[in-house]
This record gives structure tokens, C-alpha cells and sequence, in this order.
């Protein structure tokens, strides 16, 4: 029996030495665990800006993608009458009136001369040189003296250039006539119900003379000009 107790407190003294000697060594590998809780988050409890609904180390920003206002334009209308039943059709729809240059013409002239006698003595002049005119009574060529209107810049300026060598220095004035027409315009986000349904009612009134566009809202400056 004495034999037995020895080798049991044998091995049990190996055992110990190495016990300790693998614990100073490092050789168990030990979970660390954090003091700190709650460390880990859903997205869900974030908030629009990123902050944690409860305390913790994340910080991400979340923001959902915004949709820029488009606006569809139906037209040209030559009046304003013809659009009156489309708009009470399109729910949100409004008229837009467009200003743009119908045609010019370029008038060759004297003056403006500071009273209309002057003019007067200046037109009875190339009257009696056979040089036809008339004097502009109002407009910002008030008492100038008109030498003749035409369709392009260069047969005006031939016209100027035949007046320079008669001794008369006239210049040329490009007059511009300017019209009106009216577009359909729906503003919106494109997907929405609202713009589904104005785009597929506009659609349904194109023809040959009026078109359907799209365009950002922001270049449209005015009413009063739609490019």
C-alpha cells in the first residue's frame, strides 16, 4: 500500500507541474468577453440621422435616396381656348405661356432726330432725291426716319451701303415680332400616381403639331420662358 500512495502523489505532482507551467506560457486560449453591453445594434433602432436608439458604438448615417420633380409639357397650342377641356382632365395640370421669336425684320433708318420737324426737314430732303421714307412716329425710333424694311440683313445692308454713296450714313436696326403659345404642364415624381396617370392622359393628345417632353422643373425659368 505504501508503494500505491507514493505513485499516486507522483502523479499527482506531474500533473500539477504541467497544470502551471501551460497557464504561464499562455497556451490555453481564453474567450475575452466584454464588460460593456448592448454594443451590438439592429438597423432598425437607428435613427434618420445614424445615432443609436440605445447607447452604442455605431454611428451610420441613413438616408433615403430623394426623387427630383420632373415636368411633362404637352404643346405648342396656338390658343389659350384649346386647352380647356385637357386641363379639367388632368387633375394638377397648369397652362405656361411661352414668349419666342415669331420672325424679325431689319429696317434701315436715320435718326432718331430730336423733334419731328426735324425729321420732317430731313424726309422732305430725300423726297426731292427721290429717295423714298417715312418718319416713325412712336416706339423707340420715335422721329427716325424710316429708309426701308427688310426681310434679311444682308439686302438691308446693301440698302445702307447704296445710301452711304447718295451721302446719307443710315444704320440698320434688326426689329423682332415675338409670339405666344401655350403648353400643358404637370409637375411631379415620376412612379407616383398622380404623374402615371397626367402622363398617360397627355400621351393620349399627341398629334402631328404638339409633342409630349420632359423636363427638369428647375430649367424653366418663367411662364414666360419654357428653355
Amino acid at each position: 500500500m505504501r508503494w500505491f500512495f507514493l505513485l499516486l502523489l507522483a502523479i499527482n505532482a506531474v500533473f500539477f507541474a504541467s497544470h502551471w507551467t501551460s497557464s504561464s506560457s499562455g497556451g490555453f486560449d481564453l474567450p475575452l468577453v466584454s464588460a460593456e453591453k448592448n454594443n451590438i445594434s439592429l438597423l432598425s433602432e437607428l435613427d434618420r440621422e445614424g445615432s443609436l436608439s440605445a447607447n452604442g458604438a455605431l454611428n451610420i448615417a441613413i438616408t433615403e435616396p430623394s426623387v427630383e420633380e420632373v415636368c411633362l409639357l404637352l404643346g405648342p397650342y396656338k390658343a389659350k381656348e384649346e386647352l380647356g377641356g385637357v386641363i379639367d382632365e388632368i387633375s394638377g395640370s397648369e397652362l405656361l405661356i411661352e414668349t419666342y421669336e415669331r420672325s424679325a425684320d431689319y429696317w434701315v433708318y436715320l435718326g432718331p432726330y430730336s423733334s419731328f420737324s426735324g425729321a420732317a426737314k430731313v424726309s422732305s430732303e430725300l423726297r426731292d432725291r427721290r429717295i423714298d421714307n417715312f418718319i416713325i412716329r412712336s416706339g423707340e425710333l420715335q422721329n427716325a426716319i424710316s429708309l426701308g424694311v427688310f426681310t434679311t440683313d444682308e439686302r438691308a445692308n446693301v440698302h445702307s451701303k447704296g445710301l452711304l454713296k447718295k451721302g446719307y450714313s443710315a444704320a440698320v436696326k434688326r426689329v423682332v415680332k415675338e409670339g405666344e403659345r401655350y403648353w400643358l404642364s404637370f409637375r411631379g415624381r415620376e412612379g407616383e400616381d398622380g404623374y402615371v396617370t397626367a402622363a398617360k392622359l397627355m400621351q393620349e393628345n399627341v398629334d402631328n403639331n404638339k409633342s409630349l417632353e420632359k423636363k427638369s422643373c428647375n430649367l424653366i425659368a418663367s411662364y414666360k420662358e419654357l428653355d
